[in-house]
């Protein structure tokens, strides 16, 4: 099975040494997304809104073979039924 890499870019650029091992090209792109969900969950501040970022899959080589970009959304508004 092929180790793909998940390599995000934008302002900043962020590697992926290690990389995964997946079935398929599909699995890639599903990892991918799941990954890059959780990157803007877990670091807001990093990806903010206004700026282009891209999550890249790399094969073993190194070579780009698809890029997505990551989706950022304004900041979730406080419900009024939290207070």
């Amino acid at each position: 099975m092929p180790r793909f890499h998940f390599e995000v870019r934008g302002p900043q650029r962020f590697p992926d040494p290690e990389g995964v091992v997946l079935k398929s090209r599909a699995a890639a792109r599903r990892e991918a997304a799941k990954l890059a969900a959780a990157l803007v969950r877990d670091y807001p501040e990093t990806f903010a809104e206004g700026r282009s970022w891209r999550m890249c899959i790399l094969d073993e080589a190194g070579e780009v073979v698809e890029d997505q970009e990551i989706e950022v959304g304004p900041e979730p508004r406080p419900n009024a039924n939290d207070a």
